[in-house]
């Protein structure tokens, strides 16, 4: 059965989302979620391909390169699907076969699409060459999220 809310169109390798008015990336394909429960939050991540929306600008250019992915943070309180609204998440990934690490800093709250009523969350396209990361996310808290294979 095809849900007609939203479709997905690939085009060169890039996704497109043509969506309805409330549209949840977790349908989309190639993505890879895991979720980390600190003392205060349930910090999920999303991990897959580029992503395109029309009624959201996104990075096309990072570290002088195309974007090639695309990273997706959601806080919630703990044990809840309240959005955490009162901190601002910061974002590191470092590449386990270099050491080296830099700061998401692209990294933003979703404010202007349509699917943050429906899923509120921060993200946007990043570069990231293929390999295993390890993405920090701190809010208050940090959660580790290890062996993230892009």
């Amino acid at each position: 059965m095809i849900d007609r809310r939203h479709l997905v169109v690939i085009l060169a390798g890039t996704v497109w989302l043509l969506a309805g008015p409330a549209v949840s990336q977790m349908d989309m394909i190639g993505f890879e979620e895991r979720t980390i429960q600190t003392a205060s939050y349930t910090i999920k991540i999303r991990t897959g391909p580029v992503v395109s929306m029309a009624d959201l600008a996104m990075t096309v250019i990072d570290q002088e390169m195309p974007v090639n992915r695309h990273i997706e943070i959601h806080v919630f309180w703990a044990g809840t699907d309240v959005e955490v609204k009162d901190l601002i998440p910061v974002f590191q990934i470092t590449d386990q076969l270099t050491g080296v690490t830099r700061a998401l800093v692209n990294i933003t709250a979703c404010l202007t699409a349509n699917h943050r009523i429906t899923e509120p969350h921060f993200g946007d396209n990043v570069y990231l060459p293929a390999g295993m990361y390890t993405i920090s996310v701190t809010v208050g808290e940090t959660a580790i999220f290890g062996d993230v294979v892009l």
